[in-house]
């Protein structure tokens, strides 16, 4: 397998060059499941010789917040045949325009935004890394820093319009044969379900043996709720035990359209 090192902003991230194999991506929207996501994939696609590329994770490491990235057609240079593309919970706007990246293969996977909200208040407070330098690090301190001096409710309502921008940008995925949406609730507790679904889409495979490898290590559910720890609770419908009546039904209105577009109802998780 070929390799190059290709400089964006001050990060140098390898990237593979592999003609005539193809361009992926893949997106999981934060608190939606992205991490356990990219980490099967990365495994999956590493015992197909696929070279994957973790371009939103490498700039977070090292300080670059998505602010200064987003919407920068730039990254295009990045794009070449043979690599798979993960580590983004925001849609690289800056790309929508170009060409490869609107001929290349794109898995997305949501969530119930009211349980993404929910969990993105105790990921804060409690598990989310955190940068040892650069702008990502103050501000995942100042993130931390809110989310221990709110009550959960008054947070979440507070983070929720930045999360419905994020479901609006990926709304512009549309449904052709080069797009594929998984939700959360589908896959979280069928993991193997989740390595079929990847596999069928990117055309990989896998032996009995390498599931089970992968699934010893990404199956996890925890018995109870372990609320500082990174897996937390898995359960569907956290929302209804953590959040009031009354912050439920603000969300659901805020939330109206974007649970539609991506197939949840008001009691989706009931």
């Amino acid at each position: 397998m070929a390799f190059a090192t290709i400089r964006y902003r001050t990060v140098d991230i390898q990237v593979a060059d592999e003609p005539p194999k193809d361009i992926c991506f893949i997106f999981g929207v934060r608190k939606s499941g992205s991490s356990i996501l990219n980490n099967v994939v990365h495994a999956i696609a590493k015992m197909n010789d696929v070279h994957f590329v973790d371009i939103a994770g490498q700039l977070f490491q090292n300080g670059i917040p998505v602010r200064d990235w987003q919407r920068d057609a730039d990254m295009g240079k990045l794009l070449k045949p043979g690599n798979v593309y993960g580590g983004f919970r925001n849609f690289p706007i800056g790309l929508a325009g170009d060409e490869t990246f609107r001929n290349s293969k794109k898995l997305l996977l949501v969530r119930d935004p009211r349980d993404a909200l929910v969990s993105e208040y105790f990921s804060n407070a409690y598990s989310h890394s955190v940068p040892a330098s650069g702008e990502t690090r103050n501000d995942m301190l100042a993130l931390r820093d809110a989310a221990l001096k709110s009550e959960i409710d008054a947070y979440v309502l507070k983070m929720a319009p930045l999360l419905r921008n994020t479901l609006r940008e990926y709304a512009q995925l549309d449904d052709r044969n080069i797009h594929r949406m998984l939700r959360y609730e589908d896959v979280i507790t069928r993991k193997r379900r989740l390595l079929s679904e990847l596999c069928r889409f990117f055309s990989w495979s896998l032996s009995e043996t390498q599931s089970n490898q992968i699934l010893g290590w990404a199956d996890i559910v925890p018995e109870m709720e372990q609320p500082t720890e990174f897996v937390r609770r898995v359960t569907p419908g956290d929302y209804l035990e953590k959040l009031s009546p009354e912050t439920i039904m603000k969300l659901n209105d805020l939330f109206a359209a974007e649970m539609q577009h991506f197939g949840y109802g008001q009691s989706a998780a009931e």
